[in-house]
């Protein structure tokens, strides 16, 4: 029985060394350095903030709309609970439409 617990642990010992190896040995997200795939922009962390929330920004930065798209969803977005304030609705549809638009 000790043999088989000995299997056990040695079994994953050699699963978690195996991951780090295959991840490069990089830090964990928490401390790497992430990149926003969003284009650079004044509000280009307001647009984070409000869709990271749910989505990925690699989901958000390959989307193409027409700004009359884009406004369908985020309409729809703020349905579901996506916090907006007065003027944040022009302010992120300038946003996607000028770098995300069609």
């Amino acid at each position: 029985m000790w043999r088989r617990a000995l299997r056990l642990i040695a079994a994953l010992g050699l699963g978690v060394g195996a991951g780090f190896a295959w991840s490069g040995g990089a830090l964990p997200p928490s401390t790497a350095q992430v990149v926003n795939p969003l284009p650079p922009d004044p509000d280009q962390q307001f647009v984070t903030g409000r869709c990271i929330i749910c989505h990925s920004l690699e989901t958000i930065a390959q989307q193409r709309q027409t700004r009359e798209e884009w406004a369908v969803i985020v309409d729809r977005m703020a349905t579901y609970g996506m916090p907006m304030g007065p003027g944040d609705r022009e302010r992120m549809l300038t946003y996607l439409a000028r770098y995300l638009g069609q």
